[in-house]
């Protein structure tokens, strides 16, 4: 069965285009990344952690409305760059089994 995939021919469009889409998507990867890191960066460090959800205290106006805060925003951030970058990498190892590189 391994023989018959490293024997296998692919057309010529194959041939062509998925090292670019390869590398198109090994950019995006590293792009979505740098982003994350740069993101957590620019967050404020939270000395309490996650007290709140441990003790059972009831939430603050506050947290409820902090999607609209600054910080809120950076944690959609973050997890539509986390998201993104788990799906560039399923993509990018799913082309790698269809044809692996030479």
């Amino acid at each position: 069965m391994l023989d018959l995939l490293l024997d296998a021919t692919y057309p010529e469009w194959m041939s062509n285009s998925f090292p670019i889409i390869r590398v198109v998507l090994l950019s995006l990867i590293a792009l979505f990344s740098i982003a994350v890191v740069v993101i957590v960066m620019c967050m404020e460090s939270n000395p309490d952690g996650g007290t709140n959800v441990i003790s059972g205290q009831s939430e603050s106006f506050y947290a409820r409305n902090q999607g609209s805060s600054k910080e809120g925003r950076l944690k959609k951030a973050i997890i539509i760059c986390s998201i993104l970058v788990a799906v560039l990498a399923i993509a990018f190892w799913i082309l790698w089994a269809i044809m692996p590189a030479n």
